[in-house]
């Protein structure tokens, strides 16, 4: 599975944090919303109680009147919601706003003592007390509780509609500065898209290095990377340089060591030759395994198709005596990613022994594998009609690390070398039968 971008993972949680953000915002604007609502409600209903002070009357007796014209309708029309009542020893009065209601078993409010009730559960109603002491002409005090009742619709119907603005707002805040900071995103890592590119022509084979211009914050990383692949290419020239310079150093002496044997003479002589010989092929073969981890690790893809028909054309020379028919069967554009002489190396060894052990045909196929991938990976395999390899043999061989000096003849020391840059590109090498009748050897090297 795919693992998310960097830019998808920012966008991922900036919108994360951002609804959280938003919605605590919008609880705490709602909650203070509704704080205000029920403290202006509260307002309004002092209102009423000073109106029904305003018109209350008590006669000599204590007995209550109220006139019951009031300025606010609320109170005059039934079922409006707005309730008021006077209750006391000299009487109660009730609004006609209130006509038909039940009124709840409210108690007496002390004189001049205020209390407000907000509902408890929905379907309750707001309440507001006012305890007044009314003094009459003998100087008696006559108490009353004016009561004000407001049902909870009052107060949903103004919070509903400042909490569906407020969300609606928010909604469509939340959505511009998320596109805003999708669009900050995209340009803010547009140079890290073009850095990515780069390095992808760079696997790719396409370019060597990075250039071009990039933010400040980019160029010790974009320095450090083409310093990076400039010493990796010194250090490989340097490297191959150094083994060139050992074998022209080595073969000199082993020269004069050969040439001066026959001056000697004696029974030691031939063995002293087979030991230089030995010596000889040793120092190459080593040099060139050695040889064959100086690579880099970026380097630009080869076209298999003419280095294939390169190494072919030669053989047919060299083994022209035996009429080998060659056939070649390829993916159309198919490219190696390495090191050209590692390449020469592994198709050279490979067909060199099916040349030289094959009856009279040889077939080698390859293709791509991981195409999707920067720098892909191949496989190929390369088959005659010869005696074959015995299967006894074949673990032994394919055997990482295995010595070709210490192997059968044929398909001995040119397998090892092929073992040994396979296994350098992290590939495998197997052995099977060919239905040519002969050996079917096949090496795959993954995409890098």
């Amino acid at each position: 599975m795919q693992a998310f971008s960097l830019r998808s993972r920012l966008v991922l949680v900036a919108t994360l944090v951002l609804v959280i953000a938003l919605g605590l915002v919008g609880l705490a604007l709602d909650a203070a919303n509704t704080r205000g609502a029920v403290s202006s409600l509260q307002a309004r209903m002092e209102s009423y109680i000073y109106l029904v002070l305003a018109a209350m009357e008590v006669g000599g007796d204590g007995q209550l009147a109220v006139d019951g014209e009031f300025s606010d309708p609320r109170l005059t029309q039934p079922a409006s919601g707005v309730y008021v009542r006077v209750s006391g020893a000299g009487g109660d009065w009730s609004s006609l706003s209130s006509l038909g209601m039940q009124w709840p078993d409210l108690p007496q409010a002390p004189p001049g003592r205020m209390s407000f009730h907000e509902p408890l559960q929905a379907g309750d109603v707001f309440t507001l007390q006012y305890g007044v002491g009314w003094q009459l002409a003998d100087g008696r005090i006559e108490p009353f509780t004016v009561s004000v009742l407001v049902e909870e619709g009052e107060l949903l119907q103004q919070t509903s509609a400042f909490r569906l603005g407020l969300w609606r707002s928010l909604v469509a805040a939340g959505g511009i500065l998320v596109i805003a900071q999708i669009v900050i995103f995209f340009f803010g890592f547009r140079p890290l898209r073009r850095v990515a590119g780069d390095v992808a022509r760079i696997e790719s084979g396409r370019a060597a290095r990075l250039d071009g211009r990039y933010p400040k914050e980019l160029e010790p990383l974009v320095r450090n990377v083409n310093r990076l692949l400039e010493t990796e290419k010194s250090n490989q020239a340097r490297i191959r340089n150094a083994l060139d310079s050992l074998a022209h150093s080595l073969k000199t002496p082993l020269a004069v060591i050969q040439a001066g044997l026959p001056m000697h003479g004696g029974e030691a002589e031939a063995s002293m030759q087979s030991a230089v010989d030995e010596m000889s092929r040793l120092v190459a073969t080593r040099l060139e395994r050695a040889g064959s981890t100086a690579r880099r690790t970026l380097a630009e893809p080869i076209d298999v198709q003419p280095q294939l028909q390169r190494i072919l054309d030669s053989l047919q020379k060299v083994y022209s005596h035996k009429m080998i028919e060659a056939g070649i069967k390829l993916q159309p554009g198919l490219k190696f990613y390495g090191e050209q002489r590692d390449f020469l190396e592994l198709a050279g060894n490979l067909l060199d022994n099916a040349f030289k052990y094959g009856a009279g045909k040889v077939r080698v196929t390859a293709g791509v594998l991981d195409p999707a991938a920067p720098r892909p990976g191949l496989w190929m395999q390369v088959e005659d009609d010869g005696p074959g390899i015995d299967e006894s043999q074949w673990d032994r061989l394919t055997e990482r690390g295995s010595r070709g000096d210490e192997q059968a003849e044929g398909h001995g020391l040119g397998l090892a070398i092929v073992m040994e840059l396979v296994t350098a590109y992290a590939g495998e090498v197997s052995i099977a039968h060919s239905d040519l009748g002969g050996a079917m050897i096949k090496l795959t090297i993954p995409a890098s």
